[in-house]
């Protein structure tokens, strides 16, 4: 206020009376280099190329303190060097290392941004400066004219320039600006704060200060403890904040999620998220959408095998929410003659059938292999809808070939039946190739016989998980390398993955 008062005041007085004849100032010399040499060195760095150009350049660089001035005033001179000279300038100024010059690098930059030519230049020159160029860079942040993409690199510019003891004033960037700002304020601040112990302590003070002080709205605090725990060692004061505000029922949700996202990145709080869940459990499996998401966060937080402990006490996978019943077959201890699979496979919800068919392993019943060969089949017979569950009932058949052999069989059927999803076919021939001590070569021979043709680049990329190379497995892939087009590429890499150094030609 007072120096906007001053400026007022000093606009509105008259203007100094000046002298009738001011004295001559005499020539500014430093090492015998005067202002008037300084001026002549900048016209021939405007037109020489040569000898004289590198003479003349290395003369002003010599002298920044009066070639700095010589530069600025040929810039803004008459008549107005070029695009190609004032680049020229530009460059000199930039090499005098002058903080005071970062203005002009700022307007040179904005005007290629808004233009739309290449900022490359000026965000080099800028980045020479310093910390110089960060006030520059705050406005150019601040310059809605820009498009967000641009005001991101500032961002990161910023952030990467300003000094320690400035950079935690940056946070105050944090949670406001719009989303793809935000991206780039938070991959820059991550970057920052690995740099050293230093630097993330500054951070995180700048974090903390806000956070203890009034961050505003909801979403900003969220942000903010995200960021700082992503971005920082962890103190015991921090781990207190996200533990209170775990446990605290009165917590906005997104300041809730933000603090168990923080505990689950940062290993700790395994007692609060544990309480949290049986405080929560009833709500969240009787439909209340708010503590079904902590619930479920609160799983993902913490370590699995504590998770699995606390998974027996909370009967998960029978929830209608997809999150609950996917932890639950994920985490809670299963019968080993698998009787809920059956059950598993009618939930609406893919995600929660395929979490169940990862838990399917040991000695497989016959009804286990029956149901898994129907959810891998064919859609006319029964088989999943979504690839990813037909996929995940593939896998299973695999981990059950390790106690019956005759489940290679059925991999094979599978392999064989052209009315299978050709996801699932492929999957099955990676089954085989890894599982099967005959598999590699029965892929080998399906990849050149013909019948499977739609299948040819799946099948030469399952012979790259070949486990012990055979001549068939070589000459099936050379033949198919030297084939089809649409499979040379795939086979020529599996062979090379599984006969390193060697070549088709040998």
């Amino acid at each position: 206020m007072l120096a906007s008062l001053i400026s007022v005041l000093l606009a509105l007085a008259p203007p100094p009376a000046q002298p009738a004849d001011p004295p001559r100032e005499p020539p500014v010399v430093v090492d015998d280099y005067t202002a008037e040499r300084a001026a002549a060195d900048v016209e021939v760095v405007l037109v020489d190329r040569g000898k004289l150009y590198l003479e003349a350049r290395a003369r002003l660089e010599g002298h920044p303190v009066v070639a700095a001035p010589a530069v600025i005033a040929r810039l803004e001179g008459v008549p107005a060097p070029g695009p190609d000279q004032r680049d020229r300038l530009l460059f000199v100024l930039a090499a005098l290392g002058q903080p005071e010059h970062a203005k002009l690098f700022g307007e040179q930059l904005r005007s290629a941004l808004v233009g739309k030519r290449s900022p490359d230049i000026w965000l080099q020159l800028l980045r020479q400066q310093g910390e110089a160029a960060s006030d520059v860079l705050i406005g150019l942040v601040g310059d809605r004219e820009l498009d967000n993409e641009a005001r991101g690199e500032l961002v990161s510019l910023l952030v990467e320039l300003s000094s320690r003891e400035r950079v935690g004033e940056l946070m105050a960037m944090v949670g406001r600006g719009s989303t793809e700002l935000q991206d780039h304020l938070r991959r820059a601040v991550i970057r920052r704060a690995k740099q050293s112990d230093a630097e993330g302590r500054a951070i995180a003070a700048g974090i903390d200060e806000d956070l203890d002080g009034d961050p505003g709205e909801v979403d900003r605090q969220a942000r903010l403890l995200i960021l700082r725990a992503a971005c920082c060692s962890v103190d015991e004061r921090f781990r207190v904040r996200l533990e209170q505000l775990v446990g605290d029922d009165q917590a906005a949700f997104e300041v809730r999620v933000a603090a168990i996202d923080g505990l689950g990145r940062l290993a700790l709080g395994e007692e609060v998220l544990a309480d949290l869940v049986r405080r929560e459990a009833k709500a969240a499996l009787a439909g209340q959408q708010a503590a079904e998401l902590l619930v479920a966060l609160a799983f993902a937080a913490l370590p699995e095998p504590s998770g699995r402990e606390l998974a027996k006490d909370v009967d998960l996978h029978a929830a209608d929410a997809p999150r609950l019943a996917a932890l639950g077959y994920q985490l809670a201890p299963l019968a080993s003659d698998h009787a809920w699979l059956d059950a598993s496979q009618q939930h609406a919800w893919p995600e929660v059938r395929k979490a169940a068919l990862d838990r399917v392993e040991g000695t497989c019943g016959k009804s286990t292999l029956r149901r898994l060969g129907e959810v891998a089949g064919p859609f006319s017979r029964g088989g999943d809808g979504e690839s990813r569950v037909g996929r995940a009932a593939v896998v299973a058949l695999g981990r059950c070939s390790e106690h019956d052999p005759s489940v290679f069989g059925l991999l094979g059927k599978l392999l064989d039946d052209g009315s299978v999803e050709v996801a699932r076919r492929a999957e099955a021939a990676r089954q085989l190739v890894i599982r099967d001590p005959n598999g590699p070569e029965r892929v080998a021979k399906a990849l050149n016989d013909g019948a499977h043709i739609e299948l040819g680049r799946e099948l030469a990329s399952a012979l790259a998980n070949t486990p012990e190379p055979s001549e068939v497995v070589a000459e099936a892939l050379c033949r198919a390398a030297r084939g089809n087009p649409m499979i040379a590429g795939t086979a020529q890499q599996s062979f090379q993955a599984v006969f390193p150094g060697e070549s088709c030609e040998e």
